[in-house]
């Protein structure tokens, strides 16, 4: 169980060691490339059922990263699976009990549901008797996770830049060159070839091997999060994250540790304003600020003037592909934010990498032991889990069914934040008229209270990982939104000012209009985003010039081929020419390829 409160963790705590050389293996079952949350966590998982892991990271220094630092109730569950709930204990880290909606003067509380009796004791202790999720410095959060790596057997961790990824004789992925990180300056680097069974990639949001063996589909970035890191923020609604609808785009706040405060302003667009020009700080100053909660602002303000750097990350968007499908990419799987993004506004990531990482154990993972099902799993399918354990040298008869089923098995949750994390943003930092009823339509139907709450929450925390219920509540939210248009009062320019009365049956034809106009809207934010989640996406590679290429088994689980689908989003895209203009199209969640 994992406690409220710690000290912080020392930012100048000595980096990590590395497993002694004389330790190592020459093979393993398992090459891990990159040890932050899904790559430390994997290579424990894997290790504890019986599988000899070599971790690789190229800086084991303590990470400093402005997202990965709010993990959902979801992901708490994930890690309790692990056998890492510990790891959540000694950093400071901060309860979640939910979130505060702020959209202009009002607010709205979204809090994380009472624990199920049936599922009691795999997350944290909560003192409110429900469930929680755990905000922190990710480098504190990836450090505990790499030392629960390194000490549990069969784990080997070097801290070496992985150069390249190698082949065998037969054209199987066989492992990986790295260059060690030497202790002097003065020493001259140590290549190493190290080899495995099954290379996993796992390096991240930039990863460098995502194009050659991962995905055949480049990641779009709509917007970028800018971050400062405030001190002593005076939070209206403590242990709860904070979202601020603001007419430049959402704002993200939450507590990082007990002394510090997290703020990440969204700012639309690939390329930020200036920073050396001052016109970065000129739009906080101007358009963030003075949306923020009253009792908040003079902090940021503080904080903005002090001169603090101004850090970025982007808000990336990459629809996840079936691992291990391609003929000639035998031996590799990607996972964690390397094969699939989404934009981090609903704090899910984290959570879809660790229960990825209990999925693949469950697949892949020797006989020692295996994450227990969750009471809710219990009655589902257990094609995931083996009977025995997978060959590893047999790929295309055991590994690639496997990781076929691991692609379907961890749909419901992945899919899930995905498209919500996209859909939201459409709804939360655009600022047209007909998403502006929608955002008007979703605040209000949170106001509601009850299934209004308790059914996204749900889906928001990871808990309730069911993509109909994110459809249903999604467009009852869009017919929501379209009957408030009618039925509550708006304000209307009057000679005498300005007065609020409902809408007068004269205006009716031109609501209707607007009706269609904001329902279709609702479609075209978020069938796109459906779309990718329904199909395979097996990556295609340049060097692969045959149909055989694929398992013919594939093409019979993935429904419609690539031409097909193409076919369709050329018809979706032809309805929608005249919308571009309106600026429609630039909500489309879909990789660019798609949209030229």
């Amino acid at each position: 169980m994992a406690s409220a409160s710690s000290p912080t963790l020392s930012s100048s705590a000595a980096p990590l060691a590395q497993s002694p050389l004389a330790s190592r293996p020459t093979s393993y079952d398992f090459v891990i490339v990159g040890a932050g949350v899904v790559g430390s966590a994997l290579a424990f998982s894997l290790a504890r059922s019986g599988r000899t892991v070599c971790l690789l990271e190229r800086d084991l220094s303590k990470p400093d990263r402005i997202v990965g630092e709010l993990l959902q109730p979801g992901g708490v569950r994930a890690l309790s699976l692990l056998g890492l709930g510990d790891c959540l204990e000694g950093i400071d880290a901060i309860p979640v009990e939910g979130y505060q909606v702020f959209y202009g003067p009002r607010s709205v509380p979204i809090g994380y549901p009472v624990e199920d009796e049936s599922e009691k004791g795999l997350g944290v202790e909560s003192v409110t008797g429900k469930v929680e999720g755990r905000s922190f410095h990710h480098g504190n959060f990836v450090d505990a996770l790499r030392k629960r790596a390194l000490a549990q057997p069969g784990v080997t961790l070097i801290e070496a830049t992985v150069k390249d990824i190698v082949t065998n004789a037969s054209g199987v992925i066989a492992g990986v060159i790295a260059t060690e990180k030497q202790s002097s300056s003065s020493a001259a680097p140590s290549t190493l070839r190290i080899e495995g069974s099954v290379t996993v990639v796992a390096d991240g949001c930039f990863s460098k091997f995502r194009k050659t063996h991962g995905s055949s589909i480049a990641p779009t970035v709509r917007s970028n999060f800018v971050a400062l890191e405030l001190i002593h923020a005076p939070l209206p609604a403590p242990y709860h994250g904070h979202v601020v609808l603001s007419p430049s785009g959402p704002i993200l706040l939450y507590q990082i540790s007990t002394e510090h405060t997290r703020i990440l302003i969204d700012v639309p667009g690939e390329k930020l304003p200036s920073v050396s020009k001052g016109e970065l700080q000129a739009h906080i100053r101007d358009k963030v600020i003075p949306s923020l909660p009253e009792k908040l602002r003079p902090c940021v303000s503080k904080t903005l003037e002090s001169g603090q750097r101004l850090r970025s990350m982007p808000n990336s968007f990459l629809p996840p592909s079936m691992q291990g499908q391609t003929e000639n990419r035998k031996g590799v799987i990607v996972v964690g934010d390397a094969m699939n993004m989404r934009h981090p506004l609903t704090g899910g990531g984290m959570s879809v990498g660790l229960w990825d990482c209990v999925h693949l154990t469950r697949a892949l993972g020797g006989a020692r032991w295996s994450p227990p099902l969750l009471a809710s799993e219990q009655s589902q399918p257990k094609d995931v889990t083996a009977s025995a354990p997978v060959d590893l040298h047999a790929w295309s008869h055991s590994i690639r069914p496997a990781l076929r089923s691991w692609h379907w098995s961890r749909k419901p949750l992945a899919s899930v934040i995905n498209i919500l994390a996209q859909a939201l943003y459409s709804l939360f930092g655009a600022d047209d008229e007909a998403l502006a009823v929608l955002r008007e339509g979703c605040f209000k139907y949170f106001e509601m209270g009850g299934e209004c709450v308790a059914g996204p929450v749900g889906l928001l925390s990871g808990l309730r990982p069911r993509p109909t219920l994110l459809v249903y509540h999604f467009f009852k939210v869009a017919l929501f939104s379209i009957w408030c248009l009618f039925a509550h009062p708006r304000a209307y320019a009057s000679r005498n000012g300005e007065i609020v009365r409902k809408p007068g049956i004269a205006e009716y034809p031109s609501l209707a209009f607007k009706s269609l106009l904001v329902f279709y809207t609702a479609c075209v934010v978020i069938l796109p985003v459906i779309w990718t989640e329904l199909k395979a996406n097996a990556p295609t590679f340049e060097d692969v010039t045959s149909s055989s290429a694929l398992d013919a088994s594939l093409r019979g689980s993935d429904g419609l081929n690539d031409g097909a689908f193409h076919d369709l989003l050329d018809r979706v895209n032809s309805s929608l020419r005249h919308t571009r203009k309106s600026g429609y199209m630039n909500y489309l969640p879909l990789p660019k390829r798609y949209l030229a």
